[in-house]
């Protein structure tokens, strides 16, 4: 006897994952001849603090994910309010992100991008293999806080992108 519960499908997983609000990241890296890669990421976050760790799902297939392979290390790029053309660019799978994109290289190889709202450079320490992605962990060795950017993250949520609301409360 099969202990394994079904599964819900993919529409219907879709339509529940599009609920959760995310900010917006490019997790960027390079391949093995020093060109760069990304892609637009929700699924990113902090992990620890000591030692700070933060985590990237990467879909196996994408280029950035056999970059971070290749060459052990990546960036998470942070993006604000208004750059929304910047994660679109970055969510298709071809063509050429990074033309006309303002970047630098960090420390670690992986192209950066200066009008991010924070950059986290990392050092792999660990893949982790989950179904057709792969959690790719980061020792942090470099951070850059954008204190010129827009305050307000850039956010996903049910295929939209958009920015938090001024107001709330404490």
């Amino acid at each position: 006897m099969n202990d394994t519960p079904p599964s819900v499908g993919t529409l219907e997983f879709r339509a529940a994952m599009s609920r959760l609000a995310g900010g917006v990241s490019i997790v960027t890296s390079a391949d093995g001849d020093g060109h760069p890669r990304g892609l637009t990421a929700t699924a990113v976050c902090s992990v620890s603090l000591r030692p700070p760790l933060v985590l990237a799902s990467v879909s196996n297939h994408s280029t950035t994910h056999a970059a971070i392979e290749a060459t052990k290390s990546f960036a998470l790029n942070f993006l604000g309010r208004g750059e929304e053309e910047l994660a679109r660019r970055f969510a298709g799978s071809t063509g050429a992100k990074f033309e006309g994109v303002e970047w630098e290289t960090g420390p670690t190889g992986c192209p950066v991008i200066p009008e991010a709202l924070a950059i986290c450079e990392c050092v792999l320490e660990q893949a982790v293999p989950a179904g057709d992605h792969t959690l790719f962990v980061g020792r942090v060795i470099r951070v850059s806080v954008n204190a010129e950017a827009a305050n307000d993250p850039l956010i996903h949520f049910a295929g939209a992108y958009g920015a938090l609301s001024s107001g709330g409360s404490g």
